[in-house]
């Protein structure tokens, strides 16, 4: 995919993002929403099965038996041609996502209209990396910003969301949140990034997949983390703050390593 229809899908699909969570959006019920929130997690689990991969020969037989579903994921001609990009179907997914989120764990409408702004912040600085450089806006991250400072960046700015989003939860527990943020995420991503380094000298199949492992271990390191000591109490609370620091913790390990 060219950079314009780069451009275009993010810009396009970022709209709709923000149009479903600013929506009233419906209750789900328990099976629904258990269905509705599966889906997400196993399109961006896909992208870590594949990521297991990269560089093993592609006449290993395990590589062998999976490799249509991997090529399909990595973006190159695999499963049979009248299937979607998977990029498309992970966009789509996104959305479902969304849904499931405010469903799943009561958020506000008012919280997600106030914090609705960051998706499209977040789609026009991608945009405009693609568009300047050509690269993706976490490439170009990665590349120019030291890892400490941007998961610094990013466990401030979660903190900032929490600490400042119109919220009907105490202010002492949001400031204890947002601190915890910006403690669990640079120091999670901090330890797996820095183990990475010392396993950089394994050949390149078992390196991709050691990033694989480590990226998944910050992430869930830091969510049992934020579990335990985010303050929450109500158990949904408590599962989307872990899931946040989380996902953010793997993926700048996944991004450095």
């Amino acid at each position: 995919m060219n950079v314009a229809a780069e451009m275009t899908q993010l810009l396009l699909f970022s709209v709709v993002w923000t149009a479903v969570w600013v929506a009233p959006l419906p209750r789900l019920g328990r099976w629904t929403e258990l269905t509705v929130g599966l889906i997400p997690f196993t399109a961006f689990g896909l992208r870590v099965f594949a990521g297991f991969f990269v560089g093993v020969p592609a006449d290993d037989p395990v590589r062998s038996c999976a490799g249509p579903l991997i090529d399909w994921v990595d973006g190159r001609a695999g499963f049979p041609p009248y299937l979607p990009p998977y990029q498309g179907v992970l966009d789509l997914t996104v959305a479902l996502g969304l849904v499931w989120l405010g469903s799943a764990f009561r958020i506000p409408r008012r919280s997600r209209i106030a914090t609705a702004w960051i998706l499209p912040a977040v789609a026009a600085a991608a945009a405009g990396s693609l568009w300047a450089t050509g690269l993706p806006i976490e490439r170009l991250l990665a590349e120019h910003v030291p890892a400490a400072a941007l998961a610094c960046a990013v466990g401030g700015t979660l903190g900032a969301v929490i600490l400042w989003t119109p919220s009907p939860l105490p202010a002492g527990l949001r400031q204890r949140a947002a601190i915890m943020a910006l403690v669990t995420i640079p120091v999670a991503a901090g330890i797996g990034i820095a183990v990475s380094q010392l396993a950089a000298g394994l050949p390149r199949p078992h390196l991709a997949q050691v990033e694989s492992l480590l990226a998944l271990a910050a992430g869930a390191s830091a969510a049992l983390a934020g579990w335990r000591w985010g303050g929450f109490r109500r158990l949904r609370s408590r599962f989307v703050y872990a899931l946040s620091v989380g996902v953010a913790a793997g993926a700048l390990v996944a991004l450095y390593a």
